[in-house]
């Protein structure tokens, strides 16, 4: 995988254990801006009660931003209302938050930088993650046919009233490669009536399917 770069966002760690996530990021390829007045989003790690309450301070020290996205590695913590926060966001139980938070970045950078957009873009994205939510993502990579992932995506239990955001993206190459859409179709009707769902096709450089799954808490 190329190096994630999101170029209109800072990775902002309170604690110990959220600046060692940061730097391992970081050791992965997966960065975030320097502080500066153009970025839209502060993406605020935190792990532990003493992360908690640094939160307003770090927060003082970064250039304000449009948004203030605050992650949980451990869903017990709480934040206060009176925190300046677009988004409060932890993992579902079991879930490694890790890998939990280098899918999202993943996510976020794959739909904030493309013009291509055919049912969603970055904006929808951030509605549906506004206020306190648990948050899941999982990602399948496919070689030539998408049935491939879409049998892994059906073992995944869909709910009615969650919010869910489907990525395609394919691989062009010069034999004209395209997502066969027949089988993107026949899934996308198997969600419930009751549950919110937006998707998209990209062109990129792997051939992969993302669900990602939010629900407000």
């Amino acid at each position: 995988m190329k190096d994630i770069i999101l170029k209109s966002a800072r990775l902002i760690a309170t604690d110990y254990e959220s600046s060692k996530i940061i730097e391992r990021l970081k050791s992965e390829g997966v960065y975030g801006q320097e502080d500066n007045q153009w970025q839209s989003m502060n993406i605020v790690l935190v792990s532990s009660v003493e992360g908690v309450a640094n939160i307003p301070n770090m927060l003082s020290k970064s250039t304000p931003a449009k948004r203030n996205i605050i992650i949980k590695t451990n869903p017990s913590l709480e934040i206060d209302d009176n925190i300046n926060y677009y988004s409060v966001l932890s993992f579902f139980n079991g879930a490694d938050p890790y890998k939990e938070i280098k899918a999202l970045l993943y996510f976020i950078r794959t739909n904030g930088d493309t013009n291509r957009n055919i049912a969603f873009d970055e904006y929808e994205i951030f509605d549906l993650i506004k206020g306190r939510n648990m948050i899941s993502t999982a990602s399948y990579s496919y070689n030539e046919n998408v049935d491939e992932v879409i049998n892994e995506l059906k073992k995944i239990k869909l709910h009615n009233n969650r919010r869910y955001l489907l990525l395609f993206t394919y691989e062009h190459n010069n034999e004209a490669t395209f997502l066969d859409i027949l089988p993107v179709n026949n899934y996308l009707e198997s969600f419930p009536k009751d549950a919110t769902v937006c998707w998209n096709i990209i062109e990129s450089s792997v051939n992969q399917v993302t669900l990602f799954t939010s629900i407000s808490i």
